[in-house]
């Protein structure tokens, strides 16, 4: 009976550890409170980039054909109207991580364009961004150590021409640096020379893989200790027989 009960013990304490490694890392990722957790940026006149997306709160260009929302009553959207030529922006969030991990990032995007003049370009991005970074970095290209999660992106529409996609998934693992203990995940979207723009986000969630993560010292040992349990209920039982 005692050895059934440290058997249950280490089994108990393995799955506890593997429930701990697979803990999503993203804050309020379904954005049901909001942009809790998140930050809001635009990128800054510049004599190109004329001014802020329109976060008004209505959904009203380009909405999925499901609604505003993947899941449950929150997401997070942004548009650009026909009086703003160009501009360029997102939400982003700096999560902690572990060095040399694998992680999985998902979730899931909407988002679409009206064509105007010719030269109209439209991008859709998720990145993540190696360290803690601001605006300044989401608003240029990635960096080598950065990791692309996916991309969506149209050009040349034909004057007042149309591209939406519905929810789409989006998914990548990446590994993390030797030294990372930070990723900042970013929403990118830019638009130009175009009417309507619009983007939607739902889902997000970034969290361990367990069966790819290196084995602690601690959890070595309790495989040890059930190992020899093992081989001891094994015994027991041979020297019965």
């Amino acid at each position: 009976m005692k050895l059934a009960r440290s058997l249950a013990v280490v089994a108990l304490a393995l799955c506890a550890a593997n429930a701990a490694s697979a803990q999503d890392v993203v804050v309020n990722g379904g954005f049901e409170s909001g942009t809790t957790g998140w930050t809001v940026w635009d990128a800054p006149p510049n004599g190109f980039w004329e001014g802020p997306w329109l976060r008004d709160g209505t959904c009203d260009i380009w909405p999925p054909g499901s609604g505003c929302t993947y899941n449950g009553s929150g997401s997070y959207f942004h548009e650009k109207g026909s009086n703003l030529s160009n501009a360029h922006g997102g939400i982003y969030q700096v999560v902690a991580v572990l060095p040399n991990r694998l992680y999985r990032i998902s979730g899931q995007w909407s988002g679409g364009v009206t064509g105007n003049a010719v030269g109209n370009a439209t991008w859709w991005e998720f990145v993540a961004y190696d360290g803690s970074v601001d605006a300044t970095v989401i608003d240029a290209a990635p960096r080598p150590q950065d990791q692309l999660v996916d991309k969506i992106e149209i050009g040349n529409l034909a004057q007042n021409g149309v591209h939406q996609f519905q929810w789409t998934p989006f998914e990548r693992v990446i590994r993390t640096g030797p030294t990372t203990t930070q990723i900042t995940l970013a929403l990118k979207h830019g638009s130009f020379y175009t009417l309507d723009s619009a983007v939607y986000l739902d889902e997000v969630s970034m969290t361990a893989l367990p069966s790819h993560r290196p084995i602690p010292a601690l959890d070595a040992r309790w495989l040890g200790l059930l190992g020899l349990l093992t081989l001891g209920f094994a015994w027991r039982h041979v020297r019965r027989a």
